[in-house]
C-alpha cells in the first residue's frame, strides 16, 4: 500500500468536496491518511485543510476518498516515536 494511516499527503490533482460546501479540494492541499483500504481496490481516505480567510480557524475542513495516483506522501507517520524526530 502506498501510505498507511497518520501519514501526511498533498493531492497531487483538485478532486470533488464531500464534507464541506467547497465543490472542489485544490492540487497542493495537505491532509492525513486516516483510513486506508485494501479491498475492493486500495483507497485511502483523508482529512484534508483548505485554507479559508473566512473562518475563524483559517482553514475549512473535508474528508475525501482517494486512489493512490491522486496524491503523494509527502511525511510517514512513525508510531511510537517523539513528534521532534519526525521532522
Amino acid at each position: 500500500m502506498k501510505a498507511r494511516v497518520w501519514d501526511k499527503v498533498r493531492l497531487l490533482v483538485d478532486v470533488p468536496g464531500q464534507a464541506s460546501d467547497r465543490e472542489f479540494i485544490p492540487a497542493g492541499t495537505l491532509g492525513a491518511v486516516v483510513e486506508a483500504y485494501a479491498s475492493p481496490r486500495e483507497g485511502y481516505a483523508v482529512d484534508v485543510a483548505v485554507p479559508d480567510e473566512a473562518s475563524l480557524t483559517g482553514y475549512d475542513y473535508d474528508n475525501v476518498l482517494l486512489t493512490p495516483d491522486q496524491f503523494v506522501v509527502v511525511m510517514r507517520y512513525v508510531e511510537n516515536e517523539p513528534a521532534e524526530s519526525q521532522a
